[in-house]
């Protein structure tokens, strides 16, 4: 392991870096045609919600909140009444994470989460506790009991995760042991959940075909290091500046020794390999041919080009003032405390 010092970033000069991000391969992504009837749909249902709630950040799921803007443009072909739960699930996911980085008695109570995942009333007066179990509620509608498991499982290893994350990122030793640890609290399963049941598919049979083929465990390990380091090379002027270690682009500086642009041209790498693997791995899984396992690779493909395009004018990664990129993919980007500059 490197004894390398953290990347160098500074308001007063900030860097331009190179960026390699591939294109062009995965489907195009677009967005749902509902979008603006689910967030009204959305924003309604927080605004109840919230009724007698003191929630720190709870501002952020109107406007341009991250839940409906990501949903909408990962699950364009969702069903719209489907779509509304699980955006206001990633609404709250979203206000959650942001309250448990901040809250050390929020990741205390993590067996208090928990329980209320499993159907248990909150046991204390805590507002996020109390949002959580509003969530599910209305989370839960409408899906089958055999999805909503998986989404209890998937959203227990986030907590779990969650619970312990003071202190992992001294723990982690190289990147290997970081994808492990992201593995756990990236709630990428439950992006699989979502696609189900938003496009209504039932999976049970030829998911029992299909993972007798090594290419399902491959396909779903693309999926989600493409996810996770798409999101860690857009985010990271975000995590640097507000000292967030768990990020692929400092591990590789601090862990492996890497200078920071060769550091984002590693991950620029590793996204196009995992482009790769999905590809080859789809298409292998295409063989079945089954028009449900179809309808699901394709939603995933969706998913990653979606979330290229969504977290490259995030403004929870790019500050207040980021707008979508308009087509493509840029080729530089500059890091300044407030907000990032592509080019």
């Amino acid at each position: 392991m490197s004894s390398a010092t953290a990347p160098t970033v500074t308001a007063v000069t900030p860097p331009v870096l190179d960026l390699m991000l591939p294109h062009g391969r995965l489907l195009p992504s677009r967005t749902h045609p509902g979008a603006d009837a689910v967030r009204q749909e959305h924003d309604a249902w927080f605004r109840q919600a919230l009724s007698g709630l003191q929630l720190p950040g709870s501002e952020r799921l109107f406007g341009p909140c991250e839940g409906v803007s990501l949903m909408c443009r990962v699950l364009p072909d969702a069903d719209a009444e489907r779509l509304v739960g699980i955006c206001v699930a990633a609404s709250a996911l979203f206000l959650l994470d942001d309250v448990a980085d901040d809250e050390a008695v929020e990741r205390a109570r993590a067996d208090d989460y928990l329980a209320v995942l499993r159907d248990a009333a909150p046991s204390t007066s805590s507002a996020p506790l109390l949002l959580l179990a509003r969530t599910l509620t209305r989370a839960r509608q409408g899906v089958a009991p055999k999805v909503w498991a998986r989404f209890v499982s998937g959203f227990s290893e986030v907590i779990t995760a969650g619970a312990g994350k003071s202190g992992t990122a001294t723990a982690i030793d190289g990147y290997a042991a970081y994808l492990a640890v992201r593995r756990a609290d990236s709630a990428i399963d439950l992006v699989g959940v979502a696609i189900e049941h938003g496009l209504g598919l039932d999976l049970d049979l030829t998911a029992r075909q299909a993972a007798a083929l090594p290419a399902w465990e491959e396909f779903h390990d693309a999926c989600f290091r493409h996810t996770i380091l798409v999101n860690d090379l857009l985010s990271f002027r975000k995590e640097h500046f507000g000292g967030e270690p768990m990020n692929a682009v400092t591990v590789l500086c601090e862990q492996e020794g890497l200078p920071l642009q060769q550091a984002v041209d590693a991950v620029c790498v590793r996204i196009a390999g995992a482009e790769e693997d999905f590809l080859a791995s789809a298409r292998a899984l295409r063989e079945l041919g089954t028009p449900e396992l179809d309808a699901y690779l394709t939603a995933w493909e969706l998913m990653l080009s979606g979330n290229l395009v969504w977290s490259l004018g995030c403004p929870r990664y790019h500050g207040a003032d980021a707008r979508p990129w308009p087509s493509g993919v840029p080729t530089r980007m500059e890091l300044h405390r407030d907000r990032t500059v592509f080019s």
